[in-house]
């Protein structure tokens, strides 16, 4: 009973990420053809993980965002932080719960955000990332300095420890989260994420070495694991995204490994690439039979904070 209950609510997440993921594609060929944040003051609310009570922060500007501090907050010790970025057509909550990492990180110790990007003119939400993903409307909104008014206004408000601030992105979050640490940023320890991509151009990143997490579904259907091209601008394959990093990264032999990451998928379901890298770290999950918006399960959140957090 408890297994098929299970069973029930991941399919139900899956269902709720899927959805958006196909509006995004829909608006996608729509939009084919189609060419700051303000100041922040803070309310305390509370809400809850399951019964657990937990305290929230409200960031108040143009993007309100919610910093959830985790069951364990001590205002006098220092706490990590965890920003999720959702995909193109989603919002903070419907990630959030897709990938059960707002209560990984409740439970482990991090504070945590999953903000929502702005709407464009098909009512879809976005990070403006690369030439290829997501401002279709060219509306030049600058996200990274919105990334950084949630760090900054975070600290203030929070015994935030601006050492061990990590970054996850699903979709159009992962290639906001690549492009977040090209723009130069030193404010991450590392980022993690899932189905995301770079701009090719090496040149156009101005990133730092960093510690990284790459993962991806062979079977991705929307962003392709092999690269591809949205609206005639091109985004790098799962590949070429590890060996840019490589490159920043001056990494050079790889371990290969398994690892059984999902619930929904039987046995031993992702191909571990572990590099050895002179500055950061990489590493590379491939999923054989992955697709762009797999079932995930509080396991895959506990795992890749387990990750992120080695790193400060």
């Amino acid at each position: 009973m408890q297994a098929r209950k299970k069973l029930s609510e991941l399919a139900r997440r899956h269902k709720v990420a899927l959805s958006g993921v196909l509006i995004g594609i829909v608006i996608l060929q729509i939009t084919q053809g189609f060419t700051g944040s303000g100041d922040y003051t803070f309310q305390q609310s509370s809400s809850a993980v399951g019964e657990s009570k937990e305290s929230v922060i409200t960031l108040e500007g143009k993007r309100s965002a919610e910093l959830i501090l985790p069951k364990s907050y001590d205002s006098g010790v220092s706490t990590p932080l965890l920003i999720n970025l959702h995909g193109y057509s989603g919002n903070g909550p419907s990630q959030s719960s897709y990938t059960f990492l707002q209560e990984a990180a409740f439970n482990s110790g991090l504070a945590y955000i999953a903000p929502t990007g702005n709407e464009d003119s098909f009512g879809s939400t976005y990070w403006n990332a690369t030439d290829a993903c997501c401002d279709f409307n060219k509306s030049k909104v600058n996200d990274i300095e919105y990334i950084d008014s949630l760090i900054e206004k975070s600290i203030e408000a929070a015994n935030i420890d601006p050492s061990r601030i990590y970054l996850f992105g699903h979709s159009n979050g992962h290639f906001m989260s690549y492009a977040y640490l090209c723009s130069g940023s030193t404010k991450i320890a590392a980022i993690a994420g899932l189905a995301g991509a770079m701009d090719p151009d090496l040149t156009s990143c101005k990133a730092n070495p960093n510690n990284i997490l790459h993962i991806h579904g062979e079977k991705d259907g929307t962003i392709l694991y092999g690269g591809g091209a949205l609206f005639g601008n091109s985004y790098t394959s799962a590949a070429e995204t590890v060996a840019q990093w490589q490159q920043i990264n001056k990494c050079t032999s790889k371990e290969g490994g398994s690892l059984d990451l999902l619930e929904s998928i039987e046995g031993s379901d992702t191909k571990i690439g572990n590099f050895s890298c002179k500055n950061g770290s990489l590493e590379f999950w491939s999923l054989p039979l992955g697709i762009h918006t797999p079932a995930l399960d509080i396991e895959f959140a506990q795992k890749v904070i387990a990750w992120l957090v080695q790193f400060k």
